[in-house]
């Protein structure tokens, strides 16, 4: 779920990105801030920044997420504290690349390196935005918390992005409207697939990563949180996916993905129509409709103007013929007299 959903909160956050980002903006002007500063360290309970000076208003957008999330991800993992995080604010796309081994897609804004407690994220120098900064900055933060509570033991690509993902973002409708094409069209991708999404096109890892928070929405939905939390436990205990299942909801991870193909063709499949998915229908159509009322308006209001126009012609022509005529009729009235 999303940490932040109060509207006035969401409105505050946007309007403190967008100051925070039109400083970085002011502070890019300023000669010799494009060219490589010493790094500077910033400290708060539970976080360690490492940044370039320019990057600071960044850094403490940053640190206001995660002081909002924090508390949540804790509760929902059962961890009454965390280790200090290390957050890296990479100053270029070569820098961002340093931190890992494994492969980092060209479109990524942020990762994290769970068994090092860090955090990479790209500068807005590099990004150009602040836009969807909350987002990314919650699904990193999970997935270091997620390892943390579970001791380091490997846990499948799509249970760890599903979780990240659930915590992070809330749906659009085009989110729901690319699975279902893909629901529709066969295309999903297995959950065991996932594990090689860094390997993925963009789209193609937007579908899986869609694909793993609605996995792990239907364990919700299915088992409920009790359910996701003996799932994590057996894993912990078990450090296999397959037992942890058949601990947790009875049936083998062969079992449970079956079950939830199942899940999402009645939910995003041509089942949707007689389920929860109607909006996907009704919402275009609705907009349809509007647009044609719109149209109809548009075409009354012209046909209104141009009759409202002859009238003021006929009105015009009427008033010219009468003092035609009055004149005429005194012009004959005169030479009759004459």
């Amino acid at each position: 779920m999303h940490v932040d959903k109060a509207p006035h909160r969401v409105i505050m956050r946007r309007l403190r990105s967008w100051c925070l980002g039109l400083v970085s903006g002011v502070l890019l002007l300023v000669p010799g801030a494009g060219t490589a500063a010493e790094e500077s360290v910033r400290t708060a309970p539970g976080v360690r920044f490492t940044f370039e000076p320019v990057d600071a208003p960044f850094v403490e957008h940053v640190l206001g997420i995660m002081r909002e999330a924090s508390p949540h991800l804790r509760a929902t993992l059962g961890l009454p504290s965390a280790d200090t995080i290390h957050v890296h604010i990479a100053p270029t796309q070569e820098a961002f690349l340093t931190y890992t081994p494994g492969a980092i897609p060209d479109w990524g804004a942020g990762y994290a390196v769970p068994d090092r407690r860090l955090v990479v994220l790209k500068s807005p120098r590099v990004t150009g935005t602040y836009d969807g900064s909350s987002e990314l900055v919650v699904h990193e933060l999970a997935h270091v918390m997620l390892h943390s509570a579970l001791r380091g033991v490997d846990i499948p690509r799509w249970l760890d992005e599903g979780f990240a993902m659930h915590m992070a973002r809330e749906w659009g409708f085009w989110d729901r409207a690319s699975l279902v094409v893909a629901v529709m069209s066969g295309n999903l991708v297995s959950l065991g697939a996932i594990q090689s999404v860094n390997t993925f096109p963009e789209h193609r890892a937007q579908l899986a990563y869609q694909e793993s928070a609605l996995a792990v929405q239907y364990i919700l939905r299915r088992y409920g949180e009790a359910g996701l939390h003996t799932l994590f436990d057996r894993l912990r205990q078990t450090g296999s996916i397959d037992q942890a299942c058949l601990g947790a909801f009875g049936v083998s991870i062969v079992g449970f993905e079956r079950d939830w193909l199942e899940y999402m063709e009645r939910n995003y499949g041509w089942r949707m129509l007689l389920g929860e998915s109607l909006s996907l229908v009704v919402a275009p159509l609705f907009g349809v409709l509007c647009l044609l009322a719109y149209l109809q308006i548009r075409r009354r209001r012209r046909a209104t103007l141009r009759r409202w126009e002859r009238d003021e012609v006929d009105d015009w022509h009427s008033d010219e013929d009468d003092w035609r005529r009055k004149n005429e009729e005194w012009v004959m009235s005169r030479e009759r007299n004459e």
